[in-house]
């Protein structure tokens, strides 16, 4: 599982890991056939290869802006654009081989597993520095004006964030109707999208079947702020974390589920950084849904009839690689009857679908399209269906898909696959 930096840290506290950098190009063309690892950076795979892609190239440049080698102010636009390529998506990280010098005494017994250099951190500090400049990309800049304006990335109306659950054929309670001990925390993607609508119906029904007393802020429903964080915006991420935690204190729920992997990794790992002892005092459980699914299927709440057919699942790299979370969509796909697939480069090593980090606003100058690469890889396996367990995968796979051509498969989530089992 990759370690998240700690809230708040500036390009100078990652000086040490920034030297531990051993340029060893593991980040950008790493090998080892045993555990298909041959795929480390999607984004360098699928643009020109350039150093400034790569988890290396960032470290490379921050370290000539500590040394004083680098005006951030003189970025060129190649650099920026490069910079803000970049999915985070955590497989550098991953599988960085550089060494902690404390543990040298340890070789040749070194696990490999502390990932000493916090390479997320530094790119997202890197990105920081750009936003302070004036000079992030226009679709970056204009993403986080909506964000500040209207709490989500679209600019849409507040207004709107819930209105489609009033479809659904049971009232969804809201928080400031009544006290519930679990908060459906929709996110600003899942509010919005219309693809992504379907992911939230399906686990709302899905709750409501299970009898779980579950509500959503409905209106009142803020941002997590994990976007803009990962953006590089940190004082709007704080707003927005701040005005987050008095909502759940006003409420007192006691579990937090999450829709997007991306707002459960702010919620389990940014929050508890940036408020500390004040988040704990909370004692709210904070989980995907797919763990709350997968939970409720082990113990008889939802009783699911089999079905047949060929699954593949993609794993959401917030989700798995960031958080290592992988079996409970695994455990719902199997709960189905459905045989599950496995792309080449799964779990740990998955491949990233395109839209983390921005990428889902922000295509680079290359256009590297990771999206048709991982469509392509699940293609390949012959499943009659890809699952996903994000509202961004979701929507940047059924792209890829559709750019495809001749690949028939269908993108549903795996609270879509549950349902359809469940009915």
């Amino acid at each position: 599982m990759t370690s998240r930096t700690r809230h708040g840290r500036r390009l100078e506290d990652f000086r040490r890991e920034i030297y531990l950098c051993s340029r060893c190009n593991y980040c950008r063309g790493m090998v080892r056939a045993r555990d298909a690892t041959d795929l480390v950076c999607p984004i360098r795979e699928n643009t020109g290869g350039f150093d400034a892609f790569t988890a290396r190239g960032r470290n490379m440049i921050a370290r000539g802006i500590l040394e004083g080698k680098l005006d951030p102010q003189e970025a060129t636009s190649e650099f920026v654009d490069a910079l803000f390529a970049c999915t985070l998506c955590g497989s550098c990280q991953e599988h960085c081989l550089s060494l902690d010098p404390d543990t040298w005494d340890l070789f040749p017994n070194n696990k490999f597993t502390d990932h000493k250099i916090d390479a997320l951190g530094i790119a997202e500090s890197l990105r920081g520095i750009i936003i302070e400049t004036g000079n992030p990309p226009p679709a970056i800049r204009q993403v986080l004006h909506n964000i500040q304006l209207h709490g989500n990335p679209e600019g849409k109306p507040r207004s709107k964030r819930e209105e489609f659950l009033e479809q659904l054929d049971f009232q969804v309670k809201k928080a400031c109707e009544g006290k519930c001990s679990s908060l459906l925390y929709l996110g600003s993607n899942a509010s919005y999208n219309q693809r992504d609508q379907k992911i939230v119906e399906a686990i709302a029904k899905l709750l409501h079947i299970a009898g779980v007393d579950f509500c959503v802020l409905g209106n009142e429903e803020e941002d997590s702020g994990s976007d803009p964080l990962r953006l590089g915006e940190e004082g709007l991420f704080e707003e927005l974390a701040t005005r987050n935690l008095a909502l759940f204190k006003k409420y007192g729920f006691k579990n937090i589920i999450c829709v997007s992997p991306h707002d459960y990794d702010a919620l389990i790992n940014d929050y508890p950084a940036f408020f500390e002892n004040e988040w704990g005092k909370l004692n709210i459980k904070v989980q995907h849904y797919t763990e709350v699914l997968a939970d409720l299927v082990k113990h008889g709440k939802l009783k699911v009839r089999k079905t047949s057919g060929t699954v593949v699942y993609h794993d959401p790299c917030y989700l798995g690689r960031i958080n290592g979370v992988y079996d409970a969509p695994r455990d719902i796909i199997k709960a189905t009857g459905a045989k599950l697939a496995e792309m080449r480069s799964s779990r740990r090593n998955s491949y990233c679908c395109g839209g983390g980090g921005g990428g889902v606003w922000y295509e680079a100058l290359h256009k590297p399209r990771l999206q048709n690469q991982r469509a392509k890889q699940a293609c390949d396996t012959g499943a009659e269906i890809l699952a996903v367990a994000c509202p961004i995968c979701a929507q940047m796979l059924e792209d890829g898909l559709t750019d495809s051509g001749n690949c028939r498969m269908q993108v549903l989530d795996v609270a879509e696959i549950l349902l359809n089992a469940c009915i």
